[in-house]
């Protein structure tokens, strides 16, 4: 009987021991696997409900975040994903301001990244407000109170653009909504609430202002928004009626790993304006997060959503609708009295602990909003640095154009000082050229243009810069290889990149010490090098930044490329490293840092070998020979810059048209029976801009071919409808050589 008891015992056992042989099988391929996070949306609280068109959205996070993949998954109501919340089936939440409140207030969220999104063309901002709007016969409608008695349409109940915000202005106004009005629906469309307004089937009509500014004409008869009580606020471009609140968040949901936190904040941050992942999310990009405070205020004050009961209840209403809860609290607190205080014991230590975490975020967030402000002035300095190199170039034009001219026109026998005099007049004025393109290349007004670049030349490109940077007191040492790889990059964001490791390696060294700067060529395929760059396999160009200062701790080292992480206190932005960082991966390279506390630091970045060739530099200068023959319309608002034009094609045997202005061009276009072989025109001028004037004067004569020309910054002359890749472009400042070897080019082209 003893053997017989244990014959099943054994085959029990010898089955459990297939069964855990089998899952432990089943389990080895998902060892390698990335981590899934999930990131949950509410369909219907953004334009679009289908999760397959925020694929490149989900695709960008999940190639530039190593060992994670992330997916978005839709929930038909808040309440679903705030279920999903507390169940840990989803992590994070891009939701709209009124959903991000919803779920803060019923199971905690913390915003770690604003939406921002285009507006009238002028820049992408992280605010919304809502427009009520009228159509402009409608001289009696001219404040929100004038709405009273006239029938409103809207976009959601729940819209904070759409509708609460302009019902937060109205209720302070006095005006209820149930009986001001002479009609309330909502349509949960934008372009039916406008072409009702313009219609006349709707007298009022509330959106979101920067959708109104978009679609606004679409509407035959001029639209206008009644202005807000507070009056215009100057930190968004288009008309409101009411006061900002913050655009839709990106949001963590429960606990997460700080460090995966951290990289999506930055990821996102990175993402940029009009690119793949930002139109699948349908965002123009993301910024620092706001606060969310002024919306949980608005439904506060609104009694909507989570705070519908909000300051209604009494305490004899509770007490008598809660009567057998609170009878059995209190016998149940009496009964379990030493369990109570204990749990409250740890209860106020988690309060305490809630506390400081609550402090910790609400400084985070104010040091955020620091640096948006910050942010925000440096693009200022930008525009400002874009407008002074273009008053600059125009100028530069004139000097070095005529300079150039006088050099070739001394004879052999004039005297040596009259040649010195004009050559150092040139070599000044190609300096201040060299300088202005400095200028816009730390301002980042230049637009991205990927070649095949040599580093070396990047260096020796910066080198009288950076040394008056650096200071006398820093001693530097180039070692730059002769024989140096090609890499594929763009040449203004790796004059960043060297700018902002020098001005790291000064601060470290705190004005005295010694930098290294070389660079070399590497086969990479070490498997530690690898991870610890974040780069494939294969042959790089590499740049070197070492110096002499304090070093760093491993802590440090984990978070310097984190956005705002300074060791420099208030006087760092946490920005420079961060930004050398997302140029470099943008470049396809990485970057290996090697420091110790008190022995300096070590930055080396790697950039993939490219096997094209150098662009030949003295191609677009040596022409085809082709001289004079031709009618050239030049269109240049600047009198000096006209003049030089003039007088360089004039010399070289063309017949030359001038004209100050877009209008003034069309009007000898007009009347011109002969040929106009190639118009010569500025981007911007004071009426129609130079690609709006050739395109109407080329209906004319179609046989012209056009040359632009600008001293504006890439991004500004690009609002203008005009790409250097798609054009004839000669950029200002030009000289009289250049000039004349682009238009021999054109012409040439032609005749062929």
């Amino acid at each position: 009987m003893a053997r017989l008891r244990k014959q099943p015992r054994r085959a029990l056992l010898r089955q459990l021991w297939i069964a855990a042989a089998l899952a432990c099988l089943m389990a080895l391929p998902a060892l390698g696997a990335d981590r899934l996070f999930r990131v949950g949306i509410v369909t219907g609280q953004l334009p679009r409900g289908d999760t397959e068109s925020f694929l490149p959205f989900t695709r960008y996070l999940s190639e530039h975040i190593a060992g994670a993949r992330f997916e978005v998954v839709p929930f038909a109501t808040i309440e679903a994903l705030i279920e999903a919340a507390r169940q840990g089936s989803v992590e994070f939440a891009l939701c709209t301001p009124a959903a991000l409140v919803a779920i803060d207030v019923r199971h905690g969220v913390r915003p770690i990244a604003t939406v921002t999104q285009s507006v009238a063309g002028r820049g992408a901002f992280p605010w919304l407000a809502g427009a009520v709007f009228v159509r402009g016969d409608r001289t009696m409608l001219r404040t929100l109170a004038d709405a009273r008695g006239q029938r409103v349409v809207a976009l959601s109940p729940l819209a904070v653009g759409g509708w609460l915000a302009a019902l937060g202005e109205w209720r302070r106004l006095g005006l209820d909504e149930r009986t001001a009005f002479k009609s309330l629906r909502f349509e949960f469309s934008y372009e039916r609430i406008v072409a009702e307004v313009c219609a006349g089937d709707a007298d009022v009509g509330v959106v979101a202002a920067g959708v109104l500014a978009s679609l606004s004409s679409r509407c035959a008869r001029p639209l206008r928004v009644l202005p807000a009580p507070a009056g215009p606020d100057t930190r968004y471009p288009a008309a409101v009626s009411t006061r900002l609140y913050p655009e839709a968040a990106f949001a963590v949901l429960g606990a997460v790993d700080e460090r995966l936190v951290s990289d999506v904040t930055r990821e996102l941050l990175a993402i940029e304006t009009d690119s793949p992942a930002a139109r699948a999310a349908t965002v123009a990009g993301f910024t620092a997060p706001l606060s969310y405070t002024p919306v949980h205020e608005l439904l506060q004050e609104l009694h909507v959503g989570p705070y519908e009961s909000f300051g209604r209840v009494t305490l004899l209403q509770a007490l008598s609708q809660h009567a057998g809860t609170v009878l059995a609290a209190l016998l149940g607190f009496v009964t379990v009295l030493s369990a109570a205080l204990l749990q409250a014991l740890r209860l106020n230590t988690r309060l305490k602990a809630s506390m400081i975490e609550r402090n910790r975020a609400e400084d985070m967030r104010r040091r955020l909003e620091e640096h948006t402000q910050h942010a925000q002035r440096m693009d200022s300095i930008g525009r400002l640095a874009g407008a002074v190199a273009h008053d600059f170039n125009n100028m530069l034009t004139v000097i070095n154009g005529y300079s150039e001219l006088l050099l070739l026109e001394c004879e052999e026998g004039s005297t040596w000082a009259l040649k010195r005099s004009a050559q150092q007049i040139l070599n000044t004025g190609r300096r201040a050229a060299e300088l202005t393109q400095q200028l816009l290349t730390f301002s980042r007004k230049q637009a991205v243009q990927l070649s095949p670049t040599n580093l070396n030349t990047i260096v020796r490109e910066a080198e009288t810069m950076f040394r008056h940077l650096l200071g006398e007191e820093i001693d530097v040492i180039l070692s730059l290889s002769e024989d140096l790889w090609l890499v594929l990059a763009d040449r203004t964001q790796i004059h960043q990149v060297l700018l902002n490791l020098l001005v790291n390696a000064r601060d470290a060294m705190r004005g005295r010490g010694t930098l290294r700067l070389e660079t070399g060529n590497a086969e990479v395929s070490d498997e530690a090098t690898l991870r610890a760059a974040g780069i494939k396999s294969g042959p790089y160009a590499w740049l070197e930044v070492a110096d002499t200062g304090v070093g760093m701790d491993r802590e440090t080292l984990q978070r310097i490329f984190e956005p705002f992480f300074s060791t420099k206190g208030q006087y760092g932005t946490g920005l420079g490293l961060a930004t050398v960082y997302g140029i470099v991966k943008q470049a396809q390279g990485g970057i290996l840092v090697f420091s110790t506390p008190a022995a300096g630091s070590r930055f080396r970045v790697l950039l993939p070998r490219t096997q094209a060739a150098t662009p030949d530099p003295g191609a677009s200068t040596r022409g085809t020979g082709t001289r004079g023959g031709h009618c050239v319309l030049v269109i240049e608002d600047q009198d000096d810059v006209r003049a030089f034009a003039h007088d360089v094609l004039e010399a070289h045997g063309y017949e030359v048209l001038q004209a100050e202005s877009g209008t003034a061009a069309l009007a000898i276009a007009r009347g011109r029976a002969e040929p106009i072989d190639l118009i010569l025109a500025d981007v911007v001028l004071r009426d129609l801009n130079g690609r709006e004037a050739t395109e109407r004067i080329l209906e004319l004569h179609p046989e012209s071919r056009v040359l632009f020309t600008s001293g504006y910054p890439d991004d500004e002359i690009a609002r203008r409808g005009v790409s250097h890749g798609n054009v004839a472009f000669l950029p200002k400042p030009y000289t009289a050589v250049l000039l004349m070897a682009k238009v021999a080019e054109i012409l040439t082209e032609t005749r062929a």
